[in-house]
């Protein structure tokens, strides 16, 4: 196509609904450390991950052949134990009390975002990370003794907050809800990819072992996200 300001998506609808979907997916990992937030936006991807390729079926369903080409990937998706949970909505309404019983939170010394030594009593997973970290900072008399001096002469390494989200009517195990929301809004670009070229168009599936949302970085809040200025003050920089 010569003129791509002529494009016309020949699916909008199934691709408005997967692009809310990876929207909610951004929204979540921008609320990871705010419990409230994080569950309501969780929520809010599930519905619109479930929703795709209802849609789909929808917006394709009167071309000929849909139902001969769509049968083989809906077979995959019910064979997909991971998408079965998250697009056919059973078992995937996120309660507090749901994430209550194996999340945690850890505070500790961090080498860059990796945990080098856990401290601390068990934490409350409905605090923020933000005050859970600023109590520890705050109350905790052995950060600053035993654990790193203030003035953080070792390059790179801070106190900081790691919290993991488990869901166990997602069946995976202890990996983190985050994780398992990328594995399957990756699965199902597979799908709209496959749609996109049923229809005529092309849009690129995504890479399901890549790393393009930075987990590892969401999952940890560390004190200069506290304040974006202290490595400079403590000569980092």
């Amino acid at each position: 196509m010569s003129d791509n300001s002529k494009y016309k998506c020949p699916i909008p609808a199934t691709h408005d609904k997967f692009d809310e979907a990876h929207y909610f997916l951004h929204r979540t990992m921008d609320e990871f450390h705010k419990p409230k937030p994080f569950i309501w936006n969780l929520n809010a991807f599930i519905q619109a991950l479930r929703s795709i390729t209802l849609i789909l079926q929808s917006e394709l369903g009167n071309k000929p052949n849909f139902g001969s080409w769509y049968s083989p990937l809906q077979e995959r998706m019910k064979q997909d134990d991971l998408l079965k949970r998250f697009v056919e909505g059973r078992n995937t309404v996120v309660h507090r009390g749901m994430l209550q019983h194996k999340s945690r939170v850890i505070a500790g010394l961090f080498k860059g975002y990796r945990l080098k030594m856990g401290f601390g009593d068990e934490i409350d997973i409905n605090l923020s990370s933000e005050a859970v970290l600023r109590h520890t900072l705050e109350t905790d008399p052995f950060v600053y003794d035993v654990y790193i001096d203030k003035e953080h002469s070792a390059i790179g390494e801070q106190i900081g907050i790691e919290r993991t989200w488990i869901v166990e009517d997602f069946g995976q195990g202890d990996e983190d809800v985050l994780v398992l929301c990328h594995r399957a809004w990756s699965r199902i670009s597979q799908i709209v990819s496959a749609a996109h070229e049923f229809a005529g168009a092309r849009l690129p599936p995504v890479d399901e072992s890549s790393d393009v949302h930075d987990l590892a970085r969401v999952r940890v809040f560390l004190e200069s996200d506290l304040d974006p200025n202290l490595p400079k003050q403590w000569g980092w920089e």
